[in-house]
């Protein structure tokens, strides 16, 4: 009995040890690619290069190569290239060169320096894609179920005819063997009118819509979403959900004696009951349960929460798939559009600012990818290195 448990204390140290070790290099390579653009374009430039830092904070490592000094700082969230001409103190420190010995850089050297952090991100981004799509994806098989959930009765789909339990074939013609499939076909279509393959009892019918644009990027989107038993994830302190003894990994099943039909029906039924004590029936070790919850407004927001994280239930079966280096960045673009919009509308979201993670939300959420499956981390890290290439080009404060 002692003998097992030193051996799982030492295969528990083990993957600790494993996973901290990926997550510390890739977010490292991350910075590293980022600032060697920086560098490597600086360099050609002609820039004066005070030093190429990788983390913050005293120096627990550093050499100077032809006037440069290569640092690993002890703090490990970040980096920088120190350009005295930039004038760029508060991050990377004074420069210990006289002021009237740097020569000012033109406009048409400083922006190919500016923007080379962002290009090479977007290159480390393009070759992980490409790794991605050799190594493969790990995806629940329910993904590959094309069934509708919800349709909102007022939306231009239920209008044109689509109903829950639809099952999508083809969008513009092509067919469509992904959930996640659908939204770049549609954000990308050429045309305004978007043709949707139907399958309902057998029989296959086209649906033409005209999906509206989101008011920030003008990107076209069904109002459709993928049916499925809405399962509750991390359950907030003193929240609603908390009160009526919601658990994580309940699925939520019946809302007022209406069948749920996926998580974004719940939602849609959830924030319009602000202060109605709402009956839920859910399933919980295979046990139907019942509760009583009262959704409430939190401040800053006009539509009522439960508090508590949503996810959907998987099937348990797992496939892999082989995204496109293509089809990867059109996913994380397409994911950061949605999150402009989103805090574009946070009154009507929910969301704000203090929802996005900085480098410690990133590193956690490495490791949790870590911890599931190497390839889904490096999946992350193709968002990871789009977003941060976007987000560098941005008039916004560090």
């Amino acid at each position: 009995m002692k003998y097992h448990g030193i051996q799982s204390m030492f295969l528990y140290i083990l993957q600790f040890c494993y996973v901290a070790v990926v997550v510390l290099l890739l977010f490292n390579f991350t910075i590293f690619f980022h600032e060697l653009g920086h560098y490597w374009v600086g360099r050609r430039r002609g820039a004066k290069i005070d030093r190429f830092a990788v983390w913050f904070g005293p120096a627990i490592w550093k050499t100077t190569i032809q006037g440069v000094e290569f640092r690993l700082g002890c703090i490990p969230l970040g980096g920088y290239v120190a350009f005295p001409q930039l004038a760029m103190e508060s991050i990377e420190g004074k420069s210990e060169t006289p002021a009237e010995e740097i020569k000012p850089l033109k406009p048409r050297d400083k922006i190919p320096i500016l923007f080379a952090g962002s290009f090479a991100n977007v290159l480390f981004g393009i070759a992980v894609a490409c790794l991605v799509w050799i190594v493969g994806l790990p995806k629940d098989a329910s993904y590959s179920d094309l069934r509708i959930g919800y349709v909102e009765p007022d939306s231009i789909e239920y209008k044109a005819g689509i109903r829950p339990e639809d099952r999508i074939k083809t969008i513009n013609g092509k067919p469509v063997d992904d959930w996640e499939e659908i939204v770049p076909q549609v954000a990308l279509s050429l045309s305004e009118k978007v043709s949707v393959g139907i399958e309902r009892n057998g029989q296959l019918q086209d649906f033409e819509l005209t999906p509206p644009r989101d008011s920030l990027l003008k990107i076209r989107r069904l109002n459709l979403e993928h049916a499925g038993t809405p399962v509750a994830g991390q359950v907030m302190a003193n929240s609603p959900a908390e009160k009526a003894r919601i658990q994580t990994g309940d699925e939520f099943l019946e809302l007022d004696g209406e069948k749920l039909l996926g998580r974004g029906h719940l939602i849609e039924k959830i924030k319009t009951r602000a202060g109605k004590p709402t009956r839920l029936v859910m399933l919980r070790n295979g046990k139907r349960i019942e509760t009583e919850v009262t959704p409430v407004v939190e401040k800053g927001s006009n539509m009522a929460r439960i508090g508590v994280q949503l996810s959907e239930k998987n099937e348990g079966r797992e496939i892999i798939t082989h995204p496109s280096p293509w089809k990867q960045i059109t996913k994380s673009l397409l994911l950061m559009a949605d999150t402009f919009n989103a805090l574009l509308h946070t009154r009507k979201t929910g969301v704000g600012v203090g929802d996005l993670s900085g480098p410690v939300g990133i590193t956690w959420i490495l490791w949790l990818k870590t911890l599931q499956d190497i390839r889904e981390t490096l999946s992350f890290l193709v968002v990871l290195n789009i977003n941060l290439a976007i987000i560098n080009l941005l008039p916004i404060p560090i």
